[in-house]
């Protein structure tokens, strides 16, 4: 069985994807948390990686982020964990 050949990008796509998913998962397991809380969490380095997947998800209706930057994650943030698992 042959397999598909990897293009340039789809490591960096699975690995954004990825990111998102995980942040969705810990919004639903531990509730709202402030944007600065999951910056640091998800991104100890400082790659800005966590910034781009919560303005994606933002983008996308997953999550909402309050005046305070307390981010949650949305209905259909946790219908999309649903359907993925």
């Amino acid at each position: 069985m042959s397999e598909k050949p990897v293009r340039p990008g789809d490591r960096e796509w699975r690995r954004k994807k990825s990111l998102q998913r995980r942040v969705l998962q810990h919004l639903k397991r531990h509730g709202s948390k402030r944007y600065d809380n999951l910056y640091m969490l998800f991104d100890p380095h400082r790659t800005g990686d966590t910034g781009l997947a919560l303005q994606a998800l933002k983008r996308r209706n997953y999550v909402e982020m309050g005046p305070d930057r307390v981010v949650k994650i949305t209905e259909s943030g946790l219908r999309l964990l649903e359907e993925r698992l």
